[in-house]
């Protein structure tokens, strides 16, 4: 049985921007959580997330610096999301924190844009060029006739 300590901390978890439905790897820094060695492994959970994977990064004083993959549900409303982030130590024990995230409809990809009107393009060039010609050969008519 895994005993969980909710504990009060500062985390930093950037990029804070995250697309719906596409991965993501976060960088999650978590204060020292209490004494002793650093958490082995750090899951997180919320509404609608599905968490890739995790890795501790490394250690900078009582910090530990974690990249997590994970990717938030298209059916996650846009806006602010509560992660639980709980880290976990040697001894079976973990404690947890909460950090957010800002969850944003995802940015359509060129090949889902529309694509470009390449015939409209090519006709407009075409009816352009005519009525230039047309125009040259007819002003070149009524200077010769003068």
């Amino acid at each position: 049985m895994l005993l969980t300590e909710p504990a009060l901390a500062h985390v930093d978890v950037q990029p804070r921007l995250v697309e719906q439905g596409k991965a993501t790897q976060l960088r999650i820094e978590l204060p020292q959580l209490r004494a002793g060695a650093p958490p082995v492994r750090l899951e997180v959970e919320g509404a609608g997330v599905a968490m890739l994977s995790s890795s501790l990064v490394g250690l900078v004083g009582g910090e530990t610096h974690w990249n997590v993959r994970l990717r938030v549900s298209p059916a996650v409303p846009a806006g602010d999301l509560l992660l639980i982030l709980r880290a976990f130590f040697a001894d079976g024990k973990s404690i947890e924190v909460d950090g957010a995230i800002t969850v944003v409809p995802p940015t359509p990809m060129a090949s889902e844009a529309e694509p470009f009107p390449w015939f409209w393009a090519a006709a407009g060039v075409t009816l352009a060029l005519a009525l230039a010609i047309a125009a040259l050969l007819l002003g070149r008519r009524r200077r010769s006739a003068c």
